[in-house]
């Protein structure tokens, strides 16, 4: 027997608002790469992608850089299959050793920054020489002083977002373009 998809799942996505355009979000990962090809090209990095939001991004950037790079992973989440936060948890930490290695750390949304941030310094405690921090969003939120990302591709409204790897309850991350949840449904969200 097939499980169905949750009506919640399709409701979100039948009444979501769209953000970003699945062009205007493939021009600003092209900018990005752009940029982040000329700091890193002769790094020799480690991209490592924060799996699973990261991943339609860390593949649409790896497939734009025409340099030599090693690819790996991580899986940290705050979230799981819920909407807000709660503590670090590592579901898979990288299969490969970071010591001595400039890392790119890629993700698919920079909110709070508590997960990138916690992943980051925990790069450098396991020896990376430098880390450098990409997200495809960054959620235009108040943050705390040392959050910050290096690069992202887009900014966006502090709205419930998903597609391009952002999710609604772990449905919608292969969406092209950014959609927002309607407002009347960001309560129930949460």
């Amino acid at each position: 027997m097939t499980a169905r998809v949750p009506t919640e799942i399709l409701t979100a996505r039948e009444a979501a608002e769209l953000v970003v355009g699945a062009q205007e979000v493939q021009a600003a990962i092209d900018r990005t790469a752009v940029r982040l090809a000329v700091a890193l090209e002769a790094a020799n990095p480690l991209v490592l992608c924060l799996l699973n939001g990261g991943l339609p991004f860390t593949a649409e950037l790896i497939k734009r850089f025409s340099f030599p790079l090693e690819l790996s992973y991580l899986h940290a989440t705050r979230y799981g299959q819920r909407t807000s936060g709660s503590q670090l948890e590592w579901l898979a930490r990288p299969p490969v050793s970071v010591a001595g290695r400039h890392v790119l750390l890629v993700d698919d949304i920079f909110d709070a920054g508590e997960t990138l941030m916690q992943v980051v310094e925990w790069l450098r405690r396991e020896g990376a020489v430098e880390v450098t921090t990409a997200v495809l969003v960054d959620k235009a939120v108040p943050r705390s002083g040392a959050a910050r990302v290096d690069y992202a591709a887009l900014c966006c409204p502090d709205r419930y977002l998903f597609g391009c790897g952002m999710d609604f309850r772990g449905y919608w991350r292969n969406l092209p373009a950014i959609y927002a949840l309607p407002r009347s449904l960001e309560d129930e969200a949460v």
